[in-house]
């Protein structure tokens, strides 16, 4: 699996963040005018952490991770 540049983490905040920038998935961070609900940066950022979190949970023989992110790849090895 592939955690890609929408998902970093900021050494100095010690805090995930998501990126906008990097986040592909144009249906995810569109808001939901019909309702009148408009999504931030925090809201997709708990959705991404769900997303990754099932696909980290999902593997039967292991799982396999490349972190694009490098401080966010040093957070993880604490872990792995």
């Amino acid at each position: 699996m592939i955690i890609g540049r929408d998902l970093r983490f900021d050494p100095t905040t010690q805090r995930l963040v998501f990126d906008r920038a990097h986040y592909f998935d144009a249906k995810g961070k569109e808001n939901n005018r019909a309702r009148g609900i408009t999504y931030d940066d925090d809201d997709i950022l708990r959705f991404v952490r769900n997303i990754y979190s099932v696909l980290l949970t999902r593997g039967m023989l292991g799982t396999y991770l490349y972190v694009c992110d490098e401080e966010l790849r040093q957070y993880f090895r604490r872990y792995f």
